[in-house]
């Protein structure tokens, strides 16, 4: 699937489980911090979220956001419709 097709939640599990070590069975509900993401790991992915989809996020809004489904609302919120 192309990032234009893949849902916006199955897009941010495909980098997290690629790039981040998240295991297979991540769902979008599964907490950042049940994950084991620290904030250093939250860093990196509001820049991997930036360079892919030209929107700012910091590692903040991504604590608050808390899970995948959190940051689709919260990507949604920043006008990201995938």
């Amino acid at each position: 699937m192309t990032t234009r097709t893949q849902p916006l939640a199955d897009q941010l599990l495909a980098l997290l489980t690629a790039e981040y070590e998240a295991p297979e069975d991540t769902t979008p509900e599964t907490r950042f911090d049940m994950l084991g993401f620290d904030s250093l790991v939250l860093v990196e992915v509001a820049v991997a979220i930036g360079q892919r989809y030209g929107i700012t996020v910091t590692d903040e809004e991504l604590h608050e956001a808390g899970n995948v489904a959190g940051t689709v609302a919260l990507l949604e919120s920043k006008g990201l419709h995938a």
